[in-house]
């Protein structure tokens, strides 16, 4: 092994060193997240969607505030973990305690576990999906200084493969296979998502589309009259 002094600086807002050691103690693959969480102190998505739910639970019996597992799902499914049993073991994970604001030593307080996870997921109401959309487009909207002259949107319908027997997961004979067929509607230049809508898995391509293209503009009018 060639020995190297380089350092790559992770700037978070705790202003801790970061240090990377090859000891044989608790180990991660994933490491690449710790640029993923520089994006998020700077965007804030997680923030603002977690801002979007309501928190009900009893409060002396919380454990992680929402900001915590909606962050910790985020970058689950970033590093490819969409299955929510994995937060059973990514929840001792090293690097996934410290893109939480956790402390990633053996011992210390764990992440969330699968079923909290799931509670979360399943809890989550019409409205605060309604939030969540609004929060993605005034984002957007603030990243716009003036009026655009033109705003051209890319809209595909994707299959979402399902392996169990969840809720809209039907067959579709096109792809063949039991499906999510979510759409998603980008911003084409920059390729920033305004809309993500789940779909049933047997919906024709343009289900839906029109009126959520009839929000989009409504909002865009709003904000740009």
């Amino acid at each position: 092994m060639k020995e190297s002094s380089e350092k790559l600086p992770f700037n978070f807002k705790t202003k801790k060193t970061l240090e990377v050691k090859f000891s044989g103690l608790d180990l991660s693959l994933d490491a690449g997240l710790l640029l993923i969480k520089q994006a998020e102190d700077n965007l804030k998505v997680g923030q603002g969607i977690s801002n979007c739910l309501e928190d009900n639970r009893e409060q002396h019996k919380v454990k992680h505030s929402l900001f915590q597992l909606v962050s910790q799902r985020i970058y689950q499914i970033a590093a490819g973990y969409e299955d929510t049993n994995d937060s059973n073991y990514l929840r001792h994970d090293p690097i996934f305690k410290i893109i939480c604001d956790k402390v990633p030593e053996m011992g210390a307080e764990l992440l969330a576990s699968q079923p909290t996870m799931s509670r979360l997921e399943n809890g989550i109401t019409k409205q605060e999906i309604k939030r969540i959309r609004r929060f993605f487009v005034d984002k957007f909207l603030q990243n716009h200084l003036s009026n655009p002259e033109q705003i051209v949107l890319d809209i595909d319908g994707f299959d979402a493969y399902t392996h169990g027997h969840q809720q809209l997961s039907l067959f579709h004979g096109y792809y063949g296979h039991q499906i999510y067929f979510p759409v998603l509607v980008n911003e084409a230049k920059s390729g920033y998502p305004l809309i993500l809508h789940l779909r049933p898995g047997n919906s024709h391509a343009r289900k839906g589309v029109l009126g959520l293209l009839r929000w989009l503009f409504w909002r865009l009018r709003k904000a740009w009259p």
